[in-house]
């Protein structure tokens, strides 16, 4: 008798089927030989077999290889079983008879039939067709994100929540130096290397600071990434949380991408920038100045002719003029770095250049000087005066760099820059021309500064050495750069246009210096220069007219044609403040005169008419200030008075 409320053997079966099957298992016994002895309904269904028969009975006594498809090894199971004799949690997937694909967990082990003693093979098998989908979808993802990683242009590290390396793609591989297998489980600080480029200082690890705020954080400001072979980059870098669904930190993701190159045009274009800003004060401050040193240097210049060379008078007079000289020197430094100043460009050869100008500078020191100029080498549009100072300032600055002797390294090439060029130049053909030095080198927080006008760590030298190269090589459409590391020496490289035309003609020598007769027109706003000029040229022998305007020049010039007196120059200051400068009235004199002969002066250098005077109707130009020698073969250089035409009015 069954005590009240104890299920019945009926009951506690229909329970174990309801329990297997809301738990998607299912019970099915086989032969070695692959013949079904038994099989309840849930392993009908997970086996997809409830579609093609209608009771368990159907199945009975049919081949498991023809109620299915394994897609793993066939006999797999039944050579686990013969060897182990109970096999759990095997995995397997296989189609059913409709051409599904699913996944079953076998736990199986060998039963003995109680009435023949033949060996058989009992089976628990469970649907796991939904997991292992969603595992294969999981893999899928993981792959899709591992390609991803290794497809962007960033550098991407993940660490664990201790801070520990977990993932390097290939760009971080690549700007670290470390291989993700090397990197994986090591601190981050130990691949991650990084620092204050300015002050050689550690900068604080992004993962901890992620980790201790739950923020996304970015690195400071130059900041340089050091790989594991030593070189630096600069980077740009921002790390993030990686949180599970409940909010919780697992790691920390870093990003981040080498910004070297981005950095230094920037540095290049803000300098630029403050060479130029900087070079309309020194612009201004020149032109005044010449003005001054042009009546200085004129009086001292004739009061040396009056005075005894050998006297007390003529010596002092002798060293004044000397120092006017310097200063006139130190002005045409600042002219050539101020903005403007357009070069007299002329196509030449670079090779002589080069050889004589370092050649000078390394003169009576310790350095020895090494050439390397290829015979074939482009010409080059430059002008000649202007690059000579250029190779002259940079071996200068090699030979002080290196006191106690060294070597300076002058080559030069052809150089054909491309399209992808990180150079702010524009493809096609260059020369390209390195000055390096032995000396203790640059450190790479300096390298920014070197071109800053009066920026110097000499304790003599004005600091405009390497602003006037980087002003004169940008006025030549190049571009100049600057390699160094400390204990590696400094080598400077300068891309210049080439140019494919012929060598122009050297021109002729200036003859003897002359005086002259006649009548001159002077125009200049500044007093003491009008003086100055004229009494240099009622020296040499002319007839002077002075004017402080343009339109006093015209009228004074349309005179003198009526009169049938005319003049035979002029010299005509290119600025004047609040009124008519050189450029208009020559134009309006050409009106008058066809034949006009006018020289171009001027204490500034920002106006291209002193590089290209005769595009502006000048037949030549003479800056200020000039010495008595200067005055007279810039006259020198007119030649005869052409026949001429009657002109028409002036309007």
């Amino acid at each position: 008798m069954i005590a009240p409320g104890v299920p019945t053997s009926a009951e506690l079966e229909a329970i174990r089927r309801e329990a297997m099957e809301f738990a998607g298992i299912g019970l099915y016994r086989y032969t070695f030989d692959g013949r079904v002895l038994f099989m309840d309904e849930g392993a009908m269904k997970i086996l997809g077999l409830e579609k093609r028969f209608s009771s368990p009975a159907e199945v009975t006594g049919r081949l498991i290889s023809d109620l299915l498809v394994y897609v793993g090894p066939r006999g797999q199971l039944r050579a686990l079983i013969r060897e182990q004799r109970r096999v759990r949690g095997l995995e397997y997937a296989f189609e059913t008879l409709d051409g599904e694909e699913r996944w079953a967990q076998h736990d199986s082990y060998l039963v003995t039939d109680e009435a023949t003693g033949e060996e058989q093979i009992q089976v628990v098998i469970k649907d796991i067709t939904e997991r292992k989908r969603a595992e294969i979808a999981l893999g899928a993802e993981r792959e899709r994100l591992a390609v991803t990683l290794r497809s962007i242009g960033d550098g991407v590290i993940t660490t664990d929540a201790a801070g520990r390396i977990t993932l390097l793609n290939k760009v971080a591989e690549q700007l670290t130096g470390w291989s993700h297998e090397d990197a994986l489980g090591r601190p981050l600080p130990e691949v991650f290397r990084i620092i204050d480029e300015r002050h050689r200082t550690p900068r604080e690890n992004p993962v901890e600071r992620v980790l201790a705020t739950g923020q996304v954080v970015s690195l400071a400001n130059h900041t340089a990434l050091i790989a594991r072979d030593g070189r630096e980059r600069v980077i740009a870098d921002s790390g993030a949380p990686i949180c599970d669904a409940r909010s919780r930190i697992l790691g920390v993701v870093l990003v981040f991408r080498d910004v070297t190159e981005k950095e230094k045009m920037e540095r290049d274009l803000q300098r630029v920038e403050k060479l130029e800003s900087v070079g309309v004060l020194a612009g201004g401050i020149a032109h005044d100045f010449n003005n001054l040193l042009a009546a200085i240097l004129g009086s001292v210049s004739l009061a040396r002719l009056y005075a005894d060379g050998a006297s007390r008078s003529g010596v002092l007079l002798e060293q004044a003029e000397t120092a006017i000289l310097r200063a006139k020197d130190l002005t045409f430094q600042l002219l050539t770095f101020a903005r403007g100043g357009a070069p007299v460009k002329k196509t030449t050869s670079v090779a002589g250049i080069i050889r004589e100008s370092a050649t000078f500078a390394v003169s009576g020191s310790n350095v020895l000087l090494d050439f390397d100029l290829p015979q074939d080498l482009h010409l080059a549009e430059v002008d000649p005066g202007q690059l000579s100072q250029v190779i002259h300032n940079l071996t200068i600055n090699a030979v002080q760099a290196m006191p106690d002797g060294g070597r300076v390294s002058i080559s030069a090439r052809n150089h054909l820059l491309s399209a992808g060029s990180v150079l702010p130049l524009p493809p096609g053909p260059y020369l390209l021309i390195a000055v390096a030095d032995t000396g203790p080198g640059i450190p790479p927080h300096l390298h920014q500064r070197v071109f800053d006008p009066y920026y110097t760590t000499k304790k003599k030298g004005s600091g405009l050495g390497l602003s006037i190269v980087h002003s004169i090589v940008t006025k030549h459409d190049g571009h100049i750069s600057v390699e160094s590391r400390p204990g590696a020496g400094t080598r400077f490289l300068i891309h210049l246009p080439a140019s494919l035309q012929a060598a122009a003609p050297e021109e002729p020598p200036v003859g003897s210096l002359i005086g002259g007769t006649g009548r001159l027109l002077v125009m200049d706003d500044d007093e003491g220069v009008l003086e100055a000029s004229e009494q240099l040229l009622a020296h040499l022998g002319f007839s002077v007219t002075a004017v402080r305007s343009g339109a006093e020049a015209i009228e004074a010039y349309r005179q003198a044609v009526a009169a049938d007196e005319p003049f035979e120059a002029v010299i005509l200051d290119l600025t004047v403040p609040g009124g008519m400068g050189g450029a208009e009235t020559v134009r309006r004199l050409a009106r008058l005169d066809p034949n006009v002969r006018a020289l171009a002066s001027s204490g500034y250098s920002s106006d291209p008419i002193m590089a290209n005077f005769r595009s502006f109707g000048f037949v030549g130009a003479l800056p200020k200030p000039y010495t008595l020698a200067e005055l007279s073969r810039a006259l020198c250089t007119l030649g005869p008075v052409p026949a001429r035409s009657p002109g028409g009015d002036e309007k």
